[in-house]
C-alpha cells in the first residue's frame, strides 16, 4: 500500500491558484491514491512507484491500463504538489537549463509554447533524457515520462480540474502563472538526486 504526499496549506499559491482549486485537486489525487492501492491489493510491494511504471508486465494484461492510469495519477500529481512553492533555483541547474536552452529566459518560453500546444488533458513535463540532458514534452491523459524511459524533473498540470474554477477557458493565463509558484529549490534537488542516480 503506498501512502499520500501531504499537502496542507492549500492557501499558499493564491492568488494564482486559489485555496478552494488546491483543496479540490488534492481530493482528486487522493482518488487516484485509492484507486491505484484497491487495485493493488495483493501486490507484494517489491517495487517503489517509478519502479513500478516500467515492470508493469508483472501484472495480468487486462489490468495493466488500469494500473498505469492510475499509478501515472499518482506519480504526476504528487510531484506537481511537490515543486509548488517558492525556492531560488541552484547553480547547477541553472548551467544546465543554460547549456541546453541557450538562456533560462528561453527555457522559460519554450515550456510555456509547449503547454499550450497540449491538447485535452495531460501534462507538460521537464525532463531528463538518457544523455542526461533536459528536454520539455507533453504527456496525454495520466502518462508519465518513466513509461518511455525519461526522468521528469518538473511538470505542470492541464488537466481542466487544476485551473478551470479559476481561470475558466484562459489556460494559456494559467500556464503562464506556473512561472510564480515553482519551488525551483525543489526541482534543483530532484535534478541533483537523477543526476546522481544516472552517475
Amino acid at each position: 500500500m503506498f501512502s499520500s504526499f501531504s499537502l496542507i496549506n492549500y492557501d499558499a499559491y493564491e492568488p494564482y491558484i486559489s485555496s478552494y482549486t488546491m483543496n479540490m485537486h488534492y481530493n482528486n489525487y487522493k482518488e487516484y491514491l485509492e484507486n491505484l492501492n484497491k487495485l493493488l491489493n495483493n501486490y507484494d510491494g517489491q517495487y517503489a512507484k517509478e519502479e513500478l511504471v516500467k515492470n508493469i508486465n508483472i501484472f495480468p494484461i487486462t489490468e495493466r491500463d488500469n494500473i498505469l492510469f492510475n499509478l501515472g495519477g499518482v506519480l504526476n500529481h504528487e510531484l506537481f504538489f511537490k515543486i509548488l512553492g517558492n525556492g531560488q533555483i541552484s547553480d547547477e541547474l541553472n548551467n544546465k537549463i543554460v547549456n541546453d536552452f541557450k538562456s533560462f529566459d528561453n527555457f522559460k518560453q519554450e515550456f510555456i509554447k509547449t503547454a499550450n500546444l497540449l491538447t485535452g488533458s495531460g501534462y507538460t513535463f521537464l525532463v531528463l533524457n538518457n544523455e542526461n540532458n533536459l528536454e520539455i514534452i507533453n504527456v496525454a491523459n495520466q502518462d508519465t515520462p518513466y513509461s518511455y524511459g525519461l526522468r521528469p524533473i518538473m511538470n505542470l498540470d492541464l488537466w481542466e480540474h487544476a485551473y478551470y474554477l479559476d481561470y475558466q477557458n484562459d489556460r494559456s493565463t494559467y500556464i503562464n502563472n506556473f512561472f510564480s509558484i515553482i519551488n525551483f529549490d525543489e526541482v534543483s534537488k530532484i535534478y541533483a538526486q537523477e543526476i546522481q542516480k544516472n552517475l
